[in-house]
C-alpha cells in the first residue's frame, strides 16, 4: 500500500510540473503578399561627368600705373563703373611737364633757326672751293658744322618728343574697355611712373580656371562644356566651353590647370567667385532606375528591388540624371526587377504577390 501511494505521489509530480503547450500568438499571423509595379534596370548611355571645382578670372585685368610722376588733381572714376577704351581716368599735375615741353619747343625753332644759317654758309663754302678761293680744309670745317647743327636740330626733338610724353603722362586713360574694381588713389596723392591708379578687368567673357587631377586628364579636350554654378548666384546654372588646357602637371598637387570661356553679358558672375563645376567628358552605358522607383532613407537614397519574389531594400549610389531616370554607381546592376512608386507601407522581406 505504500509503495502505490508513493508511485502515486511521484506520477502526480510529473504531471504537475509539465508545462501547458503554447497557444499561437495572435500577432505572429503571416505577412500578406504584397502587389508591386516593377521594371527591369535597363543600361542606357549616360552622360561621363567629372565634378570639379574652380576660380572665375577676368578675361583681362590691369593694374594700371600712373607712368609719370606728379600730384594727382582730378579722379573721373568710381569702383564699379564701366569704362570704355580710351577713357579718362586721373589727371596728373602736369605744369612742370608743360614748362619743359615749351623749352624744348623753343630749343627745336633755335636749333632749326642755326641750321639754316648754317646750310646758307655751307652752300656758299661750296661756291668759294670751286673756285679756288677758300682750301680744302676750311670747306671740310663749314661741312662738319653743318652736319653738328643737323646733328643738333635731331636732339631738341627728342628732347620736345620726350617732354611732350612726360606731358600725355599726366592724363591717364583705359587701355581698354572694362570695369574699374579699385581706385587706388585720389585728390593731393603724390604718384611716381608705378604708383598704382586702378585696377581694370575685362568681365566679359570670363576665364574658369579649373584643376583637373592627373587621373583625370584623359577626359579634357579642348572644346568640352562645362556646366557650374557659383554661391553668389543661387538659383542658376551655367555654361562654358574648355578653351585652353596646360602642357604640364604641376609637380606640388599633381593637377593640370584648365580654363574655359564663359560667357557674362549680364555681368551676374563676378571675376574671383568660386564655383563647383562639371566637365561633361561624353558617355558610357550605365544601368539606370527610373526616377520614381528612388526614395530617401535618411541622408541616403534607396529602391526596392524584388528578389526570389521578396522585396530588398537596397541603398543606393546614384550617378548623373538621364531623362526620367537616374544612373545608378553602386547598389544595383542591369537585369533586376526595380519597384516603381514604392509605398512607406513597403517592408524589406515582405513577400511579393
Amino acid at each position: 500500500m505504500r509503495r502505490l501511494l508513493l508511485v502515486g505521489c511521484v506520477a502526480f509530480a510529473l504531471v504537475g510540473c509539465r508545462r501547458p503547450a503554447a497557444k499561437p500568438d495572435a500577432g505572429q499571423t503571416a505577412i500578406a503578399p504584397v502587389k508591386v509595379e516593377s521594371a527591369t534596370i535597363a543600361v542606357r548611355p549616360v552622360p561621363r561627368i567629372v565634378p570639379l571645382t574652380g576660380t572665375l578670372a577676368a578675361e583681362l585685368r590691369t593694374e594700371l600705373t600712373a607712368n609719370g610722376s606728379g600730384r594727382v588733381v582730378k579722379t573721373f572714376v568710381e569702383r564699379g563703373q564701366q569704362v570704355e577704351h580710351g577713357a579718362l581716368l586721373a589727371q596728373l599735375d602736369v605744369r612742370s611737364a608743360a614748362a619743359s615741353a615749351a623749352e624744348a619747343g623753343a630749343g627745336v625753332a633755335s636749333a632749326k633757326t642755326q641750321l639754316d644759317a648754317a646750310r646758307a654758309e655751307c652752300e656758299r663754302y661750296d661756291a668759294l672751293v670751286v673756285r679756288g678761293a677758300i682750301t680744302k680744309q676750311e670747306h671740310d670745317r663749314q661741312t662738319a658744322n653743318c652736319k653738328e647743327q643737323l646733328a643738333a636740330v635731331a636732339v631738341s626733338q627728342a628732347r620736345a618728343t620726350s617732354a611732350s610724353i612726360a606731358v600725355g603722362d599726366g592724363t591717364i586713360r583705359a587701355p581698354f574697355s572694362g570695369v574699374v574694381t579699385e581706385r587706388l588713389v585720389s585728390i593731393g596723392d603724390y604718384v611716381q611712373p608705378s604708383s598704382k591708379v586702378v585696377t581694370l578687368v575685362v568681365s566679359n567673357p570670363l576665364r574658369l580656371k579649373l584643376t583637373v587631377p592627373e587621373r583625370r586628364i584623359g577626359d579634357v579636350k579642348e572644346g568640352a562644356l562645362v556646366s557650374f554654378a557659383a554661391a553668389g548666384v543661387p538659383g542658376r546654372t551655367f555654361t562654358g566651353t574648355v578653351k585652353y588646357v596646360s602642357g604640364e602637371v604641376r609637380p606640388t598637387t599633381r593637377d593640370v590647370v584648365v580654363e574655359a570661356t564663359v560667357a557674362n553679358g549680364d555681368g551676374a558672375l563676378l571675376p574671383g567667385m568660386f564655383v563647383d563645376a562639371s566637365l561633361y567628358a561624353g558617355e558610357r552605358p550605365m544601368p539606370v532606375v527610373p526616377k520614381v522607383a528612388v526614395f530617401a532613407t535618411g541622408e541616403e537614397k534607396s529602391i526596392y528591388v524584388v528578389n526570389d519574389k521578396h522585396l530588398e531594400l537596397r541603398i543606393v549610389k546614384l550617378g548623373v540624371e538621364a531623362g526620367d531616370a537616374f544612373a545608378v554607381d553602386e547598389g544595383a546592376k542591369a537585369g533586376e526587377l526595380v519597384v516603381l512608386n514604392p509605398s512607406p507601407a513597403m517592408t524589406d522581406g515582405a513577400p511579393v504577390e
